[in-house]
Formats: C-alpha cells, structure tokens, sequence
C-alpha cells in the first residue's frame, strides 16, 4: 500500500506561513531534514517506551488478557461465537480484528508475551514516519513537524501502549494511513479505484479492531456526502463497512449478545443508567467538558507525577491545561478554515460520540491523538505567529523567540521529559498489577478443576494465568456505596463461585471491592487459601451450605493451634474435637521467626496416631525471594483425620516460627 502516500495531485489546503515552502534547498539536505525530524522523536519515543515497559505486566490492564484469551481461541480453530472461560463469546465483548492480528504471534510463541509487546512497539514506531508525511501533506514546515513529533515520543498514555497488549498502538498506524488514504482517494476520479478500495478496506479494519471507530467511520461517510461528487463514495463506503462487520453482527445476534456488544451495552445500559435524551441532557455537557479539559490535555502534557502536586501547585497545571486545551480549540478553527478535510469532521464526531460516557478519559482521546498533536501545534503556531505580527522591532521580537523557546521548554517539553518512566496509568514509581508468577494465580491454578468458578474483578487476566472459568457478578452489582450483604452474597451463589479473589488488581492501595473484603472476613463459609504481598492478592475458598460446594467446610474452623518446640523445629497442631474426613489441606505462610529455615512439611495425623506428609519443601513459605509459593496436598479421596500440623524445621536451634493461611477442607459430614 506505498502508494497511499503519494501525494495528491494538487496540494490539501492552502498555503500557509507554517508550510514548507520552496527554499532551494537541494535533495540531499531535505533528505537529511527529514530523517533527523523523524529519527531524533523516533529514538526518544523508543526510549520513552522501554523505560515505561518495566511498569506493565500483561493482565494489568484485564482488556489485555482478553484479547489474548481470544487470540489463543482462534488459535485452537475457534470461530466468532466460540465462549471463553470467561462467558463471554470471541466476537461479543469487543470486535475480534485484534485478537485475529494477535493469532498468529500466539501460534508461533505460544508461551510468550514478548512478540506480542514488540508487535505494539513496532507499531508505536511505525506512527513516526506516517505522522511526518501527513503533516507534509498538510504543509506543515520541518521544523513544526519535528515538534509534533516530539509531542508524539513524549506521550506519556501513548509511550504507556506501546508496549501494551492492547490495539491502540496498531488503531493508530492503521487511523494514519486511512486520513493518508482518505487524501489520496479524494483526488482521484471514481469510486471504485484501489485508493477508495484501501480507504474502506481501512474504515473496516478500524472497527475490526476497536469499536469506538464508528464514530470515525460516521464522520467520514458525513464528510463525503457534504462534498462534492462524494456521494456515491459515502454510500460505497458505508455499505462496504456494513458488509464486512456482518460476521460480528450475526455471531453477536445468534449467541443472544447485543448487537451493540456485551460491553457497551453494559456500561450504557447497566452502570450510566438512563435514555439517550437523558444522557444528552445531564451527561454530555460535563463530560465534554471534562473531555476537553482534561482528558485532552492529559493526553497531550499532563501535569502529574514527579511534578510537584501539593499546595497550590494543582491551581498552577489546572490553568496550564486550560491553556492546552485553549491551544487545541484555536488549532482545530485554524485547520478548520485551511484544510476542510475529513480529519475534522471524523474527530470532532468521534469525540461527541466519547462525550456520551460520563468518566472520559486518556483512552479515549488518545485513538485521535494524531489530529489532536496537528490541531495543538497549530494552534500553537498561530498563536506565535500573531505575536509576532504584533512586535514589529527586531529586537523585542529576538526577545520574544527567545521567551517563546523557553516557555516551551518549561511548560511542555520539561514536564513531559520529567514523567517518562511513569505510567500514565499510575502515580510515580508504581507498577500494575502482576498476574504472571504470583503466588494467588498459582495456588488458583492448581485449585479445583477448570470448569470451577473463580468471583473476580478481573475475570479475563484470572482465566488466562489460571485456566478457570471466571464470573464477576458479585462485583459488578456492588457499584453503590452502600454494602448490602445479602445481594452480594446472593451474586456469589448464582454465578456458582467455588473460589474468589480480591486484590489490587486495579490500582496499588485499593482493593477491588471493599464490600466484598469485609463481608468475607471471617465468614465461616470463606475460607482464606493465601494472602500475598504481592497486588495484596487475597484467595478464598468458598464452602457451605448457599455455596457452589455446600458439601464441604473447614474441618478446622474454630481450633486454636498448639505449639510446641524441639531443638530444630517448631511445631503448630490443629488436634481436632473429633476424627473427621479432610480431602485438601494448605498454607500459605510458614517460616522461622529467625534464621535459615531448612524444611516445611504440612502433615495430617490417622486415627492410629500414625502421621502422613502430604507435602513438604526445603525452604520457607511464603511471600520472599528463594521461598515456595504455598504447600498444596489435594487428596484423591477423603481420608479421615485426627488432627494437621506444619513443622518448621532449621539447621540450628529454630527461635520459634510464623505459620498462617492454614486450610483444611474436607466433607461437611463428621468421619
């Protein structure tokens, strides 16, 4: 498709001040202009990304394990309406083009993330050199499009997805070449032309790939029936999409999905209660505001971490982002009257369409970020070149570049440099969440069988690191700010959950659901399997009666432990008042208080007094470098007991020991 970048037959838009103009300057220099303007953004861009890279795991984000889940059912010859572990069908939560780019990556390297994070670094790296032929084409000068590129590389939300798995990255490689296909098409005569075949082959492919791109897709087809002769390509293309987005329109109408999708429905339907009038009235105006108040300009500059943001520095990045957005406006009104193009029209459409959603935020704006960098520098742009009209002598003007440099310096460019290692997602210095390796997926992961239920917030990045079918009921009816216990526990019993995690999964400090947290501690019927440090990843079993296992409880559920010590152990004991059948036992913690701890065994004791080891490691327990995860011993069959016990042992005199997350689960009947 090189041939969409040639450029038109006769200049888009009008010449202007900021566009390039005959110079004499000889090939090889235009040459070397243009790869140092793409080249220098393109290595700091690189940079940008590889330091973010450190503070994203896959499954922090949920929508990443998704596609994935997705991409390896395609893999294993699943079709559109194939369900995943998480009830969901492939092409009902989200259009399924991403998981289809993702397929082939996960056939080649089925047990690696790594190709698919350089599969959005690459993309990331390819939006450079498509970038700088647009804002050519626009006639933007070298020196505006190497600043628009550095807009670009400095990005913290966009740095942040380009080494997620997420579609962004390819959204915005694929949002590029249809504004350049879009361009080339519109000086071509005909409708059925290779130029007009890419452009809608390209319009599909964005709603393939996420489905906020109707809006994109509904402004283009406006655009050409406002233009001249482009009525017949509005309708070509209109049909064309309609035609290829037929296989996710049926597979979601025969799996009883709304057509829609499962998950907009949702939140328009389920969380943003209301009709669309009424959404129009009470949602749009402050969500448009805030779009352009703040989510703009958080994707442009943010003013966050490291940056200072107590006292009254907040007033201080509060104006400043107005400002931005100010930039932004008075840049779109300027493109507006050059260019006329279909960009405005698209973006403008699709950010009305953002406005319907009350909480707008970064990933939102950033899948038109391309258009809203070209409107933001030239408004800037603008704004400079009218100031300078205004200073007539040469030397307040050589003032005024020199202020002009060194706002932009201490303003944006600063600013944006300070916050490269941070993830747009979180403050400075912290992480996602950390699914791959921690202990809470694998103690789920050897929990049960596949068919069991795990209650979770984070039901795609569970499955996907636990094997588990997932449901999330018990969370998603608990959005008010009041707890009622009995319809969340009631949540539990109808999605059948025989084990529930919580953590922060979500964001570092703050724990999934706090209702959910307080009503299983100490609940008879929640037994906890292990708490780690880690994401503050909490596992539950749930057993009794109301439960998807009311057979089973916690054979030790009211014994207190004896403790008792030899030269080279510690020893804890749950005796129990009468024999019972056990048919798992666990735990979570156990080490020496002090010193090296040299072996873990966790036993259960027959009736003959004789005492069994179901497991045992020659290390400590637990969260820390160099210790096992949990001990897990899920028996074939119930056996009875008198009494379980962890021994702790060292390789010198052990100076008592910590033992926690005891669990023994075992029939409700006495043995």
């Amino acid at each position: 498709m090189a041939w969409l970048l040639e450029r038109p037959s006769r200049a888009v838009g009008r010449q202007t001040q900021t566009s390039l103009s005959a110079d004499g300057s000889t090939p090889r220099r235009r040459r070397f202009i243009t790869a140092a303007g793409i080249g220098a953004p393109l290595v700091v861009g690189l940079v940008h990304v590889a330091l973010v890279a450190s503070h994203y795991f896959v499954g922090s984000f949920d929508d990443d394990a998704g596609y994935i889940l997705s991409a390896k059912a395609l893999v294993a010859g699943g079709g559109l309406t194939t369900r995943l572990p998480t009830g969901e069908v492939i092409a009902g939560l989200y259009p399924p083009g991403y998981s289809a780019l993702l397929a082939p990556l996960v056939w080649l390297w089925p047990h690696s993330f790594v190709p698919l994070r350089l599969l959005s670094a690459a993309c990331f790296a390819a939006l450079f050199p498509l970038f700088w032929v647009y804002l050519g084409r626009k006639g933007f000068a070298p020196a505006l499009r190497a600043a628009a590129l550095t807009l670009l590389a400095l990005g913290p939300p966009l740095a942040t997805y380009g080494s997620m798995v997420m579609a962004e990255a390819p959204f915005l490689v694929l949002f590029l070449l249809l504004l350049l296909g879009i361009d080339t098409w519109h000086e071509r005569a005909g409708v059925w032309v290779r130029q007009g075949l890419a452009v809608m082959v390209l319009a599909s492919a964005l709603i393939w790939l996420k489905e906020a791109a109707v809006g994109l897709v509904a402004g283009l087809v406006l655009w050409f029936l406002l233009s001249r002769a482009g009525r017949g390509r509005a309708v070509a293309l209109g049909a064309f999409v309609v035609v290829t987005l037929l296989p996710v329109i049926a597979a979601r109408i025969a799996t009883g999905t709304p057509v829609a999708g499962s998950r907009y429905s949702q939140e328009l339907g389920g969380y943003y209660q209301g009709g669309l009038g009424s959404r129009l009235a009470h949602v749009v105006p402050s969500s448009g505001w805030h779009l352009l108040t703040s989510a703009i300009p958080a994707t442009l500059v943010p003013y966050l971490e490291p940056l200072p943001i107590r006292g009254h520095w907040p007033d201080l990045w509060k104006g400043l982002s107005v400002l931005v957005a100010a930039l932004v406006v008075t840049g779109a009104v300027v493109w507006a009257r050059r260019h006329r193009d279909a960009a405005l029209l698209m973006t403008v459409i699709y950010l009305a369409e953002s406005a319907l959603w009350p909480f707008v935020n970064e990933r939102r704006a950033i899948l038109v970020l391309p258009v809203l960098i070209g409107w933001y520098v030239t408004g800037a742009a603008w704004a400079w070149t009218t100031l300078s009209r205004a200073v007539r002598r040469r030397r307040p003007r050589r003032f005024l570049v020199a202020g002009s440099v060194m706002m932009a310096g201490a303003v944006v460019v600063g600013p944006l440099v300070a916050q490269m290692p941070r993830d747009y997602l979180y403050a400075w210095g912290q992480s996602g969440s950390h699914f791959g390796g921690s202990r809470y997926a694998s103690v789920l992961a050897r929990l049960g069988s596949p068919t069991d239920v795990v209650e979770t917030d984070y039901r795609s990045s569970t499955a996907l690191f636990t094997g588990h079918r997932t449901n999330w009921n018990a969370f998603v009816y608990d959005q008010g700010p009041i707890c009622y216990g009995p319809f969340v526990i009631s949540q539990l019993a109808a999605d059948r959950a025989d084990f529930l995690l919580l953590g922060d999964l979500n964001k570092p400090g703050y724990i999934d659901n706090p209702c959910l947290a307080s009503l299983v501690a100490g609940a008879a019927w929640a037994v906890e399997i292990l708490h780690t440090a880690r994401d503050d990843g909490q596992v539950y079993e749930l057993l009794g009666p109301g439960t998807a296992q009311p057979d089973l409880t916690d054979v030790v559920a009211g014994v207190r432990p004896e403790h008792t010590t030899t030269p080279r152990s510690t020893v804890f004991t749950w005796a129990l008042p009468a024999p019972r059948k056990l048919s798992q036992l666990s735990v979570g913690e156990a080490a020496a208080m002090a010193g090296t701890t040299a072996r873990v065994a966790l036993e259960y004791q027959q009736p003959d007094g004789h005492w069994v080891v179901v497991a045992s490691v020659p290390t400590a327990v637990g969260d820390g470098a160099g210790r096992a995860p949990y001990l897990l011993a899920a028996l074939p069959h119930a056996v009875p007991v008198e009494a379980v016990r962890v021994v702790v042992e060292g390789p010198a005199p052990v100076p008592g020991a910590t033992v926690g997350d005891l669990a023994a689960i075992g029939p409700t009947a006495a043995g």
